[in-house]
């Protein structure tokens, strides 16, 4: 008789055992979705880096002891600077928003 009580204690507690294992898996997973959610809610709101600018080729020629560029290289150097300066500054417009300290 008093191995019969163990066999009804056993269901019991393996239904026990599966519930609360189930419980916890469902759990996991709604939470696992709305992390899904607010990740992507802030990737929609973060800035996206910026391209890199294209380089133009720029040729520097020995002459009479100093550099010198034509006039067509000249131009290539200034849109040069100016592109990099464009993305440095989209590129620190992007670190202040990552900045905790606003």
């Amino acid at each position: 008789m008093k191995n019969c009580g163990n066999w009804k204690a056993l269901p019991i507690a393996v239904l026990l055992a599966a519930q609360t294992l189930f419980g916890a898996g469902c759990v996991t997973a709604a939470r696992t979705a709305e992390a899904a959610r607010l990740d992507a809610a802030v990737r929609g709101v973060m800035p996206e880096a910026p391209p890199a600018p294209e380089m133009r080729s720029v040729t520097f020629e020995d002459k009479d002891g100093g550099l010198w560029l034509s006039y067509a290289d000249y131009r290539a150097l200034e849109k040069n600077i100016l592109a990099m300066r464009e993305y440095a500054a989209r590129l620190e417009l992007i670190i202040e928003f990552y900045r905790e300290d606003k």
